[in-house]
């Protein structure tokens, strides 16, 4: 047998018990669920699993790896951001992924949201000097904060359009996130920043 054919053996293996398993974890826990429940429902003996899991962790993790790998590609390939339609841009297409990918992020979200969730953020913290500053101004200790807080929101709305039945596009909710981050003074915090100063110093209007 060639390598391509095994290649492509080992990929349809591997898809079939992840998607077994984001199956299972639509009404149950990870806890609650068997490696023979799920060889049974994919067809595939418990020795074949093990050749590609050490175990149902090993396997719920290469789910999330694949969730988490797809948004940070996205991100590297729309970086630097440098201004509104960029960040829309980018949104747009992360969450067009996200939705295309829902079972496994609800799959996810229900077992064990914050370290998913921490680890598509660590893995696309802005990554130059530019994006942070154009993104959350050019003060450092501020920018961390600023980071924190984002996420944070962020996650919250994707588990909110997630929940709530994806009634917005993809596009229309990266539009709002846009203009919530824009609200919050994070996208124009450069020029904010810049027209305070321009206000408190000695050049200023009365």
């Amino acid at each position: 047998m060639s390598t391509a054919n095994v290649n492509r053996r080992t990929i349809k293996t591997r898809n079939a018990l992840k998607n077994v398993l984001v199956d299972l974890l639509q009404t149950r826990s990870l806890q609650r669920i068997s490696i023979r429940e799920i060889t049974e429902m994919a067809d595939i003996s418990r020795g074949t699993f093990y050749l590609h899991f050490t175990d149902i962790f090993d396997l719920y993790q290469a789910i999330e790896k694949e969730v988490v790998d797809g948004v940070t590609a996205i991100v590297d390939a729309k970086a630097p951001v440098r201004d509104d339609d960029g960040l829309e841009t980018m949104l747009s297409a992360i969450f067009e992924y996200l939705s295309d990918h829902m079972r496994e992020c609800e799959a996810l979200l229900r077992t064990d949201s914050a370290s998913f969730l921490s680890q598509v953020f660590e893995r696309n913290k802005p990554n130059t000097k530019e994006t942070w500053e154009t993104l959350f101004g050019t003060d450092e200790h501020a920018r961390a904060y600023s980071y924190v807080f984002i996420s944070h929101g962020f996650a919250g709305m994707l588990k909110h359009w997630m929940a709530f039945g994806k009634l917005e596009t993809p596009r229309q909710i990266a539009n709002i996130v846009k203009r919530l981050l824009n609200s919050y003074m994070f996208l124009d915090a450069p020029q904010k920043q810049s027209a305070a100063g321009r206000e408190n110093g000695s050049g200023s209007q009365p």
